[in-house]
C-alpha cells in the first residue's frame, strides 16, 4: 500500500489523474482501476480544483477515487516515470471508458507487456492518445504495435520515441533505439490506418542534443543517423494512402539524404503538415514550407468546400502569420469563387 503522507503530492484536477513519479507497484494501479470502475459517475462535473497535499497517511486508492468521485469523470491517467513492468498492463482493461488519454511512459515495459497494450488497443474505443515513450520496444514490440495500428480506428496520437536508453556496464550510457527493420514495419501499417493523426518514433530533439557542444563525446552516447530506408516506408506510405497524419517525428529528418522527396508527400498528403523539426535547414526549403503552411490552413479543403466565411478565415490567418505564399495560393485558386461573392 502506498503511503503518500508527508511531501507528495496527489494530482487529481479537470479530470487529470496524475500519478507519475509516485513509486507505484503494479498491485496499487489494479485496485486504483478496480474502484475506479465501480464508481458511478459523477452528476456534473466541478471546476478543476487545485492540487492537494496529503497530510496523514492515507492509502493512495482512497484519496484517488474520493476525488475522482467528487470532482469529474477521469479522462487522462499518467501512470508514468513508476517502475512497474510489464504485469501493470494486464490490469489495462479494468480502466473506465471515460479515460481517453493514457500515459504509461518510463515504466519499464518490455515486449511482452507491449504485446499486452497492443492486444488492449486493438479492441479499445476510447482511447484517443497513447504516450509510452521510455521504455523497452524493440522490433517485436514494433511487430506488435504494427499490427494494432492496422486494427484500431480511434487512436489519434502514438508517442513512443526514446526507447532502450539506458547505462552501459562499464557505466556510460548507451543508446540502442528502435532498428530501421521495426520503424519501416510501423510505417506499413500506416497504410491500413485512417485515423492516426500524429505519429513519434524518434525525437528530433534527442539527436539534436546528441552533438556537440551540448554533449561531451566522452559519454559514449551516440544514435545512428536518419536511414533513407526509413524516409522512404513513411513517404510511401503517406503518399499511396488515405492517411490522416498531421504531424511525424522519425528522426531528424534533415539528415535524410532524399530530403527534397518530402516536398512531394507535403504536396500529396493535404494533412501533413509538421515533420517533427524545426531547424534553418527547413525552412530554408521554401517549396517544402508553402505546402506546410498550405497543409497547416487547411487550404485545399477550405477551396473544395467554398465556404465563403472560412475562406476569409483562413485568409485573415495566413496575413496573420504572414504566410504569403499561402495567400498566393487561396486567391490564386478561388478567382471564380471571389467574383461570385462580390
Amino acid at each position: 500500500m502506498i503511503d503518500l503522507s508527508g511531501t507528495r503530492d496527489l494530482l487529481l484536477h479537470g479530470g487529470q489523474l496524475e500519478l507519475g513519479f509516485q513509486r507505484l507497484h503494479h498491485a496499487d494501479v489494479k485496485r486504483i482501476f478496480n474502484k475506479l470502475r465501480r464508481e458511478p459517475p459523477p452528476q456534473k462535473i466541478q471546476p478543476p480544483r487545485k492540487c492537494r497535499r496529503l497530510n496523514k497517511p492515507q492509502s493512495l486508492e482512497s484519496e484517488v477515487i474520493r476525488y475522482a468521485s467528487t470532482d469529474c469523470i477521469v479522462w487522462r491517467i499518467n501512470l508514468g516515470c513508476n517502475d512497474l513492468g510489464d504485469k501493470m498492463t494486464e490490469y489495462l482493461h479494468l480502466m473506465p471508458e471515460s479515460v481517453t488519454d493514457l500515459d504509461v511512459s518510463a515504466c519499464g515495459l518490455h515486449t511482452s507487456g507491449i504485446r499486452n497494450i497492443c492486444k488492449f488497443m486493438s479492441s479499445n474505443k476510447s482511447i484517443l492518445r497513447l504516450i509510452m515513450w521510455g521504455n523497452n520496444i524493440n522490433d517485436d514490440g514494433a511487430a506488435y504495435i504494427s499490427e494494432m495500428l492496422k486494427k484500431n480506428d480511434t487512436l489519434r496520437e502514438l508517442v513512443m520515441f526514446n526507447n532502450c536508453i539506458g547505462i552501459a556496464s562499464n557505466g556510460l550510457i548507451k543508446a540502442d533505439p528502435l532498428t530501421n527493420k521495426g520503424k519501416v514495419r510501423i510505417a506499413e501499417a500506416l497504410r491500413h490506418n485512417s485515423t492516426l493523426q500524429m505519429i513519434a518514433i524518434d525525437c528530433p530533439r534527442l539527436h539534436y542534443f546528441c552533438k556537440a557542444p551540448y554533449l561531451d563525446p566522452s559519454l559514449g552516447l551516440t544514435l545512428p543517423r536518419f536511414d533513407p530506408e526509413v524516409g522512404m516506408a513513411f513517404r510511401n506510405a503517406l503518399e499511396e494512402s488515405t492517411s490522416a497524419i498531421e504531424s511525424i517525428q522519425i528522426g531528424n529528418i534533415v539528415d535524410d539524404p532524399n530530403f527534397h522527396q518530402w516536398e512531394t508527400t507535403l504536396q500529396k498528403c493535404e494533412s501533413l503538415h509538421s515533420l517533427g523539426s524545426e531547424c534553418n535547414a527547413l525552412r530554408a526549403n521554401k517549396k517544402l514550407m508553402r505546402w506546410r503552411a498550405i497543409n497547416a490552413l487547411k487550404g485545399r479543403k477550405v477551396i473544395r468546400e467554398g465556404n465563403a466565411e472560412e475562406f476569409m478565415a483562413t485568409v485573415s490567418t495566413a496575413a496573420h502569420y504572414g504566410v504569403l505564399d499561402a495567400i498566393y495560393y487561396l486567391m490564386r485558386n478561388n478567382i471564380g469563387f471571389i467574383e461570385s461573392c462580390k
